[in-house]
């Protein structure tokens, strides 16, 4: 039952994302500077520490950085649904959500609180490898190194067949 709802929480979140990415997708002046920095700005205030990158670094690239942010929502979205290399996929998918969260989250505690809750999500879902239930990760885990569809945690999908077997 447990791995069911880990997988649906996998597919729920997979959706979430996709769909964030397809409005990022559709609306080009996300792309460009103004566009990107005003999307940001009514989502809110970045942290302080955060603006001094945001300006003096991420604005003056504002395409690229724009563009790396839909991609890799793209990815950990269609990741998520897939059910393939959901655990890397998730770190990527925390580091991302991490990011929005500095990006605009300074002075609403309850942004931080809902980014926080997302990014804990995340980390269940990869932690506890549920791209396993309903997904391909068990496929590519046979088909392909465990290491590379579980990094980091593959160790951990393994503890209790070892354990087992000394027994």
């Amino acid at each position: 039952m447990m791995r069911g709802l880990l997988a649906v929480l996998r597919i729920l979140i997979g959706l979430l994302l996709v769909s964030a990415s397809i409005r990022k997708w559709t609306n080009p002046a996300y792309f460009h500077l103004q566009g990107f920095a005003s999307i940001l700005a009514q989502k809110g205030a970045p942290f302080p520490f955060y603006k001094v990158l945001l300006d003096n670094f991420i604005f003056p690239h504002a395409t690229t950085f724009s563009t790396l942010a839909a991609v890799v929502e793209s990815v950990v979205g269609v990741s998520f649904l897939v059910g393939a290399f959901t655990t890397p996929a998730s770190i990527a998918g925390m580091l991302l959500m991490l990011n929005y969260s500095f990006a605009t989250d300074y002075g609403n505690p309850a942004n931080v609180v809902g980014h926080l809750f997302l990014i804990a999500l995340m980390g269940v879902v990869g932690f506890y490898l549920a791209g396993m239930t309903w997904g391909a990760d068990a496929h590519l885990a046979r088909s392909i190194s465990p290491r590379l569809v579980f990094f980091p945690f593959e160790r951990t999908r393994n503890a209790p067949a070892k354990k087992a077997a000394s027994a």
